[in-house]
């Protein structure tokens, strides 16, 4: 697993209190998921933190979403093209 920070664009739905990545952008290329394989939350003091593990079949991306400032960040990537 590659530890990154970095922030992306990510196209989700908000439907019934529950956060879907459907795709995002990263390194020039719209990467769509296929799969959220784990969904958990943390806080941070007040800061409410979710995490998602999620695949486009073939490569493992660990997303966060922060619900205060509205912002995603790729957390790390599995795989051996990074």
């Amino acid at each position: 697993m590659v530890e990154l920070d970095e922030p992306v664009v990510v196209e989700a739905t908000f439907y019934e209190g529950r956060i879907r990545p459907l795709r995002f952008k990263w390194n020039n290329r719209i990467i769509k998921i296929k799969r959220v394989t784990y969904h958990w939350t943390q806080r941070d003091g007040f800061r409410m933190i979710h995490f998602f593990s999620v695949t486009d079949g073939g490569t493992l991306y660990s997303l966060s979403y922060e619900t205060d400032t509205l912002c995603w960040r790729l957390n790390a990537v599995e795989t051996e093209r990074v």
